[in-house]
């Protein structure tokens, strides 16, 4: 218990410490922000990492331009877990370039999980993205590439995805929606896919969305009842950026 207070203190500081920063460094070409949010469950492509708890989660994000179209990113993210399945908590590390080549952006890069409580889940995938306005929708598609490693059995995987989001006219709502793909050491031919809104107020976004997949990934809670952290379910989040 104490661990995950010190966990959440420290995420939730450097969160907030993130926020003068990136107003020192605004109009430079290295741009500082950071994020911060409560979710009502944790899902990660469409699977409860939190037992369908709630969880706590926040980042720290730098963009260097290197161009006018072309910049250098890296980032941290965290999340608070569950003792039964990823542990107490989870650290993403990631970086990369992203850019925009005529009417579509793009970014290539590298993300590694990282597991305090279970370093045994560990590794880590090569990503890319290209994404383009049709209209008023957003459109984008991408993949995440798992190298063969030892935490994953010497087995490689993939995951692709594809997402849209609009906003309403003269609204502060956005309307979003997503579909994946995965068969990695993980999952064999596993879809997901999600529907929802955002409401955005001055730096904070309050969101709902509904999630599926068509997989159960059945557990055991610790009172003894069976669950499917697969299972649909609607997704309540509060969250801020700076």
């Amino acid at each position: 218990m104490h661990k995950n207070i010190l966990k959440l203190a420290l995420l939730a500081s450097a969160v907030a410490g993130s926020v003068s920063v990136a107003h020192a460094q605004e109009g430079d070409a290295l741009t500082l922000s950071g994020n911060a949010s409560v979710t009502s469950d944790y899902r990660f492509r469409g699977i409860s990492q939190t037992q369908e708890s709630v969880a706590l989660q926040g980042g720290l994000d730098a963009s260097l331009a290197l161009g006018e179209s072309l910049s250098l990113y890296a980032g941290t993210w965290g999340s608070t877990g569950d003792k039964n399945t990823i542990g107490a908590s989870e650290i993403d590390v990631y970086g990369g370039l992203s850019g925009t080549s005529g009417l579509a952006n793009w970014s290539v890069g590298a993300i590694g999980y990282l597991y305090a409580d279970a370093s045994d889940l560990d590794y880590w995938e090569i990503n890319g993205e290209v994404g383009m306005d049709l209209g008023p929708v957003a459109a984008a598609a991408g993949i995440f590439y798992a190298p063969k490693q030892n935490n994953l059995g010497d087995e490689d995987g993939v995951y692709v995805y594809t997402n849209f989001s609009t906003g309403i006219p003269n609204s502060p709502v956005t309307l979003k929606a997503s579909v994946g793909y995965e068969d990695n050491a993980f999952w064999n031919s596993k879809w997901d896919w999600s529907l929802g809104a955002d409401l955005a107020y001055k730096q904070f976004t309050f969101g709902v969305a509904y999630v599926d997949t068509n997989k159960a990934s059945p557990y055991v809670t610790d009172s003894g009842k069976f669950k499917r952290a697969g299972d649909a379910t609607v997704l309540f989040t509060i969250g801020a950026s700076f």
